[in-house]
C-alpha cells in the first residue's frame, strides 16, 4: 500500500480518536487521561512483538526513543489541554501545522531538500491555523493557544522525523510504538494518576486507544515507504474529515473560521503532495 493512502487512512482514524477525545475531556480529568490511554495503546500492540525477528539496540536507537518519548509525553499534554477548551475541529485544524516542523527537522537531521511547494505549503496552513486559533479555545487567550499549539506540532513534526531514523535503522511498527508508548505512559501516570477514572470509563477508553493506534501505526508505516514531511503533511486532512463529518451528523452552518483553515490546509496539503 502506498504512503499517500497509509497517510490519508491515518488522517481518518486521527478524526475518529478526536470526537471519542472531545468527550472524554469533558468527563473526566484531561491530564489523568493521558496515561492510562497510552497505556492502552502499547497494550494494543504487543501481541505482535513475539513476532518481530530482531530487536535491535545501540546507543543510538536509545537517543531516538528517549527523543521521541520526550516528544509524544509533551504534545500529549498540549493537545489534551486544547481539547479541554476547543472543539475537535479546532484542535485538529492546530495539528494541522505539525508539517511545518516536520519539513524542517527532515532537512536538518535527514539532510533531505525542502522544496519551493513545501515552503508555500508551510506558510499556507501557518497563516489558516493562526486565523482559526483567535476564539476557537474558549477561555484560553491567543497567546497561550498560540503556544499550546505550536509545541504540539514541534513535537509531532519531531516524532514523525524520529520514526523515520528508527525505521533507517531497521526497526519495525512493534518496536517503535511500545517502547515509544509505553514509557510515556509510566511517566505520565507519575505525572497525573488516574485516581479520579471510574472503572466505567474504560470501553470508551479502549475504543479510543483502537484508532489512535491505528493512527500512529498506519503512520509509521507510511515513513516506512516514503518522507515524513509528504506523510506528515497528508495525515494533516483530518480536520478536513472532522468538518464532512460534523455536518453529516448535525447539519447547520459551520463557523467560517474553521471552514476556511481547513480549505487552506487542504490547499497546503496539495501543493506537498504534487
Amino acid at each position: 500500500m502506498s504512503p499517500t493512502v497509509l497517510a490519508l487512512l491515518a488522517a481518518a482514524s486521527a478524526a475518529i480518536s478526536a470526537t471519542f477525545t472531545k468527550r472524554m475531556v469533558g468527563e473526566y480529568p484531561a491530564r489523568q487521561l493521558i496515561g492510562p490511554l497510552l497505556l492502552l495503546n502499547s497494550l494494543l500492540v504487543v501481541p505482535a512483538l513475539p513476532f518481530v525477528h530482531q530487536f535491535h539496540w545501540s546507543w543510538q536507537i536509545a537517543l531516538l526513543h528517549a527523543g521521541s518519548v520526550t516528544a509524544l509525553v509533551v504534545s500529549s499534554w498540549c493537545i489534551f489541554e486544547l481539547f479541554v477548551h476547543g472543539s475537535a475541529s479546532a484542535v485538529a485544524i492546530g495539528q494541522a501545522m505539525a508539517p511545518i516542523p516536520a519539513v524542517v527537522f527532515t532537512a536538518l537531521l535527514l539532510s533531505i531538500g525542502v522544496t519551493w511547494e513545501q515552503t508555500v505549503a508551510a506558510a499556507t496552513v501557518s497563516v489558516a491555523v493562526l486565523v482559526v486559533l483567535g476564539g476557537s479555545f474558549g477561555t484560553l487567550t491567543p497567546r497561550r493557544a498560540v503556544v499550546l499549539v505550536a509545541t504540539a506540532a514541534c513535537g509531532s513534526g519531531v516524532l514523525i522525523v524520529l520514526t523515520k531514523m528508527l525505521t533507517d535503522h531497521g526497526l519495525g511498527v512493534p518496536e517503535i510504538y511500545c517502547v515509544r508508548t509505553s514509557i510515556g505512559a509510566a511517566v505520565w501516570i507519575a505525572l497525573a494518576p488516574p485516581v479520579d477514572l471510574p472503572l466505567r470509563a474504560l470501553p470508551e477508553l479502549f475504543t479510543r486507544s483502537i484508532f489512535q493506534t491505528g493512527y500512529f501505526v498506519l503512520v509509521i508505516l507510511a515513513v516506512q515507504r516514503g518522507s515524513p514531511a509528504t506523510v506528515q503533511t497528508l495525515a494533516a486532512t483530518t480536520p478536513l474529515m472532522l468538518l464532512v463529518a460534523t455536518f453529516l451528523v448535525r447539519p447547520r452552518a459551520l463557523p467560517l473560521r474553521l471552514v476556511f483553515a481547513s480549505c487552506a490546509v487542504v490547499f497546503g496539503i496539495a501543493l506537498t503532495a504534487r
